[in-house]
Parts: structure tokens; C-alpha cells; sequence
């Protein structure tokens, strides 16, 4: 839910409004426009459990004048993502996914900033501090309290989803090449480069990613296992040692452009311990016709050349690290 069709910015109001706010809100709402919107915005607010979802996307913490303050700065497009140090962390959430989903000119610099300050605001919302925030405001307006945590946890879900649909929307507003810095960006940050576990919503966006990118990887790894069928061919003529050689050059531009892609997914799997299956077949594809097409009498061959490379195009993924590894160790040993 959007923070500008929440029930309680349709009527004006806050989370510490109380029912008969509520009701006068809806009646001066409903002589300017549709009044079944407002009566059914009104309907959302009295009932304890449908209010609960109009809390959990609003600004709990807020009375009826900072609210208003909050909505009248984020109502329109804006050109830059500020962190929100003064509010809940709740809040904090709902104001940077106006934000995040309102940038125009959004540049990746900006759009990584914001999606990194999206997924700190929702990893600070634990649901207990969600619930003593709403249960506080709901006291002030004289409403039931949330009776159980259960209820909140079930709100937040929905929340999260919220929050992936607008950073996939962020995302998709910049060009191919910067959406994927964009996105690498963020990895790299909040993971501390693969070295600690990453937030739920970076989690959700590299999902995100890994399926938008699916096409490319099947159609690249074709491509990869192509170059290294007809590079082993070439390799097997002795005369053919400079075009083969071109060949493994070729091969290098592909794996670099393949890694430029695939970069904010192994540094994610970096950090969960996981790897990039597409990757890891690429690799094995390459170590398989490196050990093939070298020969025991050569102190520096092509096969050693494409470990090498391999394990320079991919230095920051572990898998891929000892694939070519075993790969030189292979052929080491062979002469």
C-alpha cells in the first residue's frame, strides 16, 4: 500500500486519531469526493483489524501536524533519498519507499543509496518494537490494542512485498548496465563484500535479479561451452596454435562481460555460502578443455593461460577460486 493511499492519508489524519476524528474526516471527505471511498476508508480505520494494515504502512509515532508535515515533503517527485533519523522504524520504512518509488532522474548512485536505506529501515522494524509503537498510538486514540504479535508479523509480510515491488521498480527505471551496479552496490555494502550474512530485502532483491537474468546466463553459457567445444578443436591441430590462442582470447572477453553480470549474485552467495549454479558450470566447463588441450611438454601452455584467467575474472568467488585451482594443479602435476 502506497503512503499516499493509505485510509489515513486519504482523510487527513494520523494514527492517534480517534474515532470520532475519524468519523468527522470521513464526513467532510465525502463532500469533495467519491463518499463511498470515504466511507470505506472510514470502515478501514474503526475496525481494530483492518486498521491494523493502515498502521503497519503508515507512520506510527506521529500525531495529526507531523504526519501532514511527512506527506506534504514526499507528496511529489523528488530528486534525492534522505535517511529519516527523527522517526519509528516503521516509519522510517514507509517514508523511504514514498521516496525511493518517487526519485526522478534517479542515477544508480542515488538508486543504490535509497534501496540501502530501504533495507536498513525494514531490518530495524522487528515486530515487537512495530507493536508497542501502534499500541502506543492506539491508546492515544482510545482503540483495543493489537492483542497478538502474530498479527503484526502477518502485516509486516505483506509490508515486505510491498517493499521488493518498489525497489524492483527502482531498479527497472535505470538501463540495463546500471541496474546491475546499482545492484552491486548494495551487495557489496551490506554484505561487507560477502563477508556477513545480507538483509531480507537484499535477499529479496537478488531473487529478484537472479530471475531477470536467467535469460542472459542460459543464453551466455551456449555461448561459453560453444568457444570451448571449438577451442579444444583448434588446439588439437598444431598448426592452428595462433588461432587458438585468439580463441582462448575471445573466450576471456565473454567470461569478463559474463562476470560484469553475474557479479552482485556471487558476492550475495558469498555471504549466505552459496553459489551461482550458471557460474560454476561455466567454470567447469572451461577447467574441463583447459585439462584437455594441454600438453606435458609445454613449461606454460594454453590450458595453464585459461586457469589463470579464470581465476582472475572470478578472484572474488570462492567455487570458482578452486575450480581453477584444481584445474593448474592438474596440469602442474602432468608435466
Amino acid at each position: 500500500m502506497d503512503l499516499f493511499e493509505n485510509p489515513f492519508c486519504l482523510l487527513g489524519l494520523s494514527a492517534r486519531s480517534t474515532r470520532e476524528e475519524i468519523m468527522e474526516a470521513a464526513d467532510v471527505a465525502s463532500l469533495s469526493w467519491d463518499p463511498d471511498r470515504a466511507a470505506d476508508a472510514a470502515a478501514a480505520l474503526t475496525s481494530p483489524r483492518k486498521r491494523l494494515s493502515a498502521e503497519i504502512f503508515f507512520l506510527p509515532g506521529q500525531d495529526k501536524a507531523g504526519a501532514a508535515w511527512i506527506l506534504g515533503s514526499y507528496q511529489n517527485q523528488i530528486r534525492r533519498v534522505e535517511p529519516c533519523r527523527w522517526v519509528s522504524a516503521l516509519a522510517a520504512v514507509n517514508i523511504t519507499a514514498a521516496a525511493l518509488s518517487r526519485l526522478v532522474d534517479d542515477g544508480l548512485g542515488m538508486t543504490a543509496y535509497g534501496v540501502r536505506l530501504l533495507s536498513n529501515a525494514f531490518e530495524s522494524a522487528d515486530a515487537k518494537g512495530v507493536m508497542a509503537f501502534i499500541n502506543s498510538d492506539r491508546q492515544l486514540a482510545g482503540i483495543p490494542a493489537v492483542p497478538s504479535i502474530s498479527d503484526v508479523e502477518e502485516e509486516m509480510d505483506k509490508l515486505r512485498l510491498y517493499c521488493r515491488e518498489v525497489v524492483k521498480g527502482a531498479l527497472d527505471r535505470l538501463p540495463s548496465r546500471e541496474l546491475t551496479a546499482a545492484a552491486d552496490q548494495v551487495v557489496l555494502t551490506e554484505t561487507d563484500r560477502g563477508r556477513r550474512p545480507p538483509p531480507v530485502l537484499v535477499r529479496d532483491l537478488m531473487e529478484i535479479y537472479d530471475l531477470e537474468t536467467k535469460a542472459f546466463f542460459d543464453r551466455e553459457e551456449a555461448n561459453v561451452k560453444w568457444l570451448c567445444w571449438a577451442l579444444k578443436a583448434t588446439a588439437a591441430d598444431k598448426g592452428q596454435a595462433r588461432k587458438a590462442r585468439g580463441m582462448a582470447s575471445d573466450l576471456e572477453k565473454v567470461l569478463w562481460n559474463w562476470e560484469s553480470v553475474a557479479a552482485p549474485l556471487l558476492t550475495f552467495h558469498e555471504s549466505t555460502g552459496g553459489m551461482h549454479r550458471p557460474t560454476v558450470a561455466v567454470a567447469l566447463a572451461v577447467r574441463e578443455v583447459a585439462v584437455d588441450i594441454c600438453k606435458p611438454e609445454e613449461s606454460f601452455g594454453l590450458g595453464e593461460i585459461l586457469m589463470l584467467m579464470l581465476s582472475r575474472i572470478f578472484a572474488g568467488a570462492t567455487e570458482v577460486s578452486e575450480i581453477a585451482e584444481e584445474g593448474r594443479r592438474w596440469i602442474v602435476g602432468r608435466r
